[in-house]
């Protein structure tokens, strides 16, 4: 049997997780835990929360933290990661999320001779999102493939995207593991409330990235060859004003409900009551959210601009890929499946038996095998 590992996972967030990066944590640091690995998170600090905590046999290490642009940042100082690993004396690092923080851990790393490995969750176009932070990007994107080229591993949890990593740069050799789904038996789960009318689900952050304003205006199309149906807008951020604000301009206030924030339990309700699941994204490494609908049998719908779309959709097979610049393409899809509860059943299906390759067991079993493999070649170096 292979001697456990010190595994630190570096991540500005976690828990409770706002974003996809977040909740991918929750799934696979608790099972690497139950496996007999010794795992920590270092990660950020919000108000009345400890500094250290302990979560279903991961440690977490919560370090001084600011909030910008509406996500919190870490930023501790190199003193503060040094006495971390002084603690925890990990085997390998894992990071999760590009900013200052992960300049901070690199360096200590190098510095203490750790082998370390990232996980590209998200691109530079999806870190420079507000306003101000765009011109930064192409310094963004150039300090991504540094640091990358610093680490020994990199994990895609796309297929599509390594050959986009490779393309921008990044000469660490790159690995494709998918992200994990858990939600146990979707079977079990008590599904939401909700009428008879043909029901819509988009679950994610309020943001410019996300394109919710081209679903809100297909949504609204729809309405008008089949009045009645339902939209759940599940997740905030900072776009959540402007979009109650085009829902009133195109009147569909009383068609849309704002869910706000929902944790893993609650959501998994309104998964398994909508009629189909959209993701409108112009920039999204797997999607997360969409790999949890398939899990609960769902229909799928995502646009064309997602790396991962033609990995997860076989268009008309348990969704469709529509063309983000076309709210008529998104449309016709929604008006084909309102109108056809068998097509929907079909497809519904499909992404169901797709979803049996998200489990977690085969996810984390690729990860530990990659831990090792560092692990040692690192020693040899």
């Amino acid at each position: 049997m292979p001697a456990p590992l010190s595994i630190c996972m570096v991540s500005d967030d976690f828990l409770p997780a706002m974003t996809g990066v977040g909740t991918h944590l929750k799934l696979i640091a608790p099972e690497l835990a139950r496996r007999g690995h010794s795992v920590s998170v270092i990660t950020t600090r919000r108000p009345g929360e400890a500094e250290v905590e302990q979560w279903e046999g991961v440690t977490i290490y919560r370090v001084f933290t600011l909030k910008a642009y509406g996500f919190y940042q870490a930023l501790p100082s190199k003193g503060t990661i040094r006495a971390i690993f002084g603690r925890i004396k990990p085997d390998l690092v894992h990071h999760h999320y590009v900013g200052f923080m992960m300049r901070q851990v690199c360096s200590v790393a190098e510095s203490l001779r750790l082998p370390q490995v990232s996980t590209f969750h998200f691109s530079a176009e999806v870190l420079t999102q507000p306003l101000p932070m765009r011109p930064l990007r192409p310094l963004i994107r150039r300090m991504m493939v540094n640091f990358n080229n610093r680490f020994q591993l990199v994990i895609s949890p796309s297929q599509n995207l390594t050959h986009q990593i490779t393309g921008e740069g990044v000469r660490t050799p790159v690995h494709f593991i998918t992200n994990p789904v858990v939600f146990g038996d979707s079977a079990s789960v008590v599904p939401a409330e909700r009428s008879d009318a043909f029901t819509v689900l988009y679950a994610g952050r309020l943001g410019p990235e996300k394109n919710i304003g081209y679903l809100l205006k297909a949504f609204a199309a729809l309405q008008k060859k089949v009045p009645g149906t339902v939209l759940w807008v599940a997740g905030r951020g900072p776009e959540g004003p402007a979009l109650e604000s085009l829902c009133t301009q195109l009147g569909i206030t009383d068609r849309v409900k704002f869910l706000g924030f929902l944790d893993h339990p609650t959501l998994a309700r309104y998964y398994a009551a909508c009629d189909v699941f959209v993701l409108p994204s112009l920039m999204e490494t797997q999607g997360l959210v969409v790999m949890e609908a398939m899990w609960f049998g769902r229909p799928v719908i995502v646009t064309r601009a997602i790396v991962s779309a033609d990995e997860l959709v076989e268009q008309g097979v348990n969704g469709y890929i529509v063309d983000p610049d076309s709210v008529e393409d998104l449309t016709q899809r929604l008006t084909a499946l309102a109108g056809d509860p068998a097509l929907r059943a079909t497809l519904g299906d499909a992404s169901r038996h797709r979803a049996q390759a998200y489990h977690p067991e085969p996810v984390v079993d690729a990860l530990e095998s990659d831990y090792r493999t560092v692990i040692a070649k690192f020693g040899r170096g």
